[in-house]
């Protein structure tokens, strides 16, 4: 039994090819705020979900793509208050990829959310800095992106004091 269980282990460990991990430390609202582009609090009034293929260039002539598949999810949010950035609708979009493992967050319809989000012009799970897109919003689990009702009245009201709002 104790020869199978480490057998298994050793072809899990060697049969993983790829591992991503979220690793992040806890900023300050201040610091959150700061890095963020667009500051509010909003309830998800729709998810819509992607399956993407995408391939990436390699220095292998016989391999000359890395094909790799990942979820893109987008998080239609209706703005409740806004305390940093500038929008012109109501409503708003965040793009990530609905992951914890890869930092991405995912929202259930209709929470509500307080949103640390910021402009990104590279591709999701893309870090690659010559393969340029139209930029979009996106948020992390590092960003301390969370759901409403577990916000507490300290960081709301650092919020309105760095936000300017009475």
């Amino acid at each position: 039994m104790k020869k199978s269980i480490v057998l298994t282990s050793i072809l899990l460990i060697f049969s993983i090819s790829e591992i991503c991990a979220c690793s992040c430390y806890k900023k300050s609202v201040t610091e959150n705020y700061k890095g963020a582009d667009l500051v509010f609090t909003g309830k998800v009034v729709e998810v819509i979900e992607q399956r993407v293929i995408d391939s990436i260039p390699t220095a292998n002539k016989l391999n000359p793509f890395k094909i790799r598949r990942y979820r893109r999810v987008e998080f239609k949010f209706k703005i409740i208050k806004l305390y940093k950035g500038e929008t012109d609708s109501e409503f708003v979009s965040i793009y990530t990829t609905g992951g914890i493992s890869d930092c991405g967050n995912y929202f259930q319809l209709n929470s509500k959310q307080l949103v640390y989000s910021y402009f990104k012009d590279r591709r999701l799970n893309d870090w690659s800095t010559e393969r340029k897109v139209k930029p979009y919003l996106s948020t992390t689990t590092c960003s301390q992106t969370k759901e409403l009702r577990r916000v507490k009245r300290k960081e709301k009201r650092k919020l309105k004091k760095l936000s300017g709002i009475k």
